[in-house]
């Protein structure tokens, strides 16, 4: 499992089987998938409307997942 923090909010990836985005512990998104997925979800953020995109997928050899974290189209965490 991932958890990246935002301005006192709480993004948890979990990326084993599964995929499944929580938002302050509120699942928000969940996916099959076996080489990573894009998973897209809105919320409301101290009044304003954010979208954030979080990119799961696999390395080159397979082994190993790396992650990008999108709000509002800019990167606020990658380990790709």
């Amino acid at each position: 499992m991932l958890v990246v923090m935002h301005k006192n909010h709480k993004i948890e990836i979990k990326m084993l089987g599964k995929e499944k985005i929580f938002y302050d512990g509120k699942e928000v998104s969940n996916k099959w998938s076996v080489t990573g997925a894009t998973h897209v979800f809105r919320v409301t953020e101290d009044g304003e409307d954010v979208q954030y995109d979080v990119k799961i997928g696999t390395r080159w050899h397979g082994f190993s997942w790396w992650c990008e974290v999108r709000r509002k189209g800019e990167i606020i965490y990658t380990d790709r």
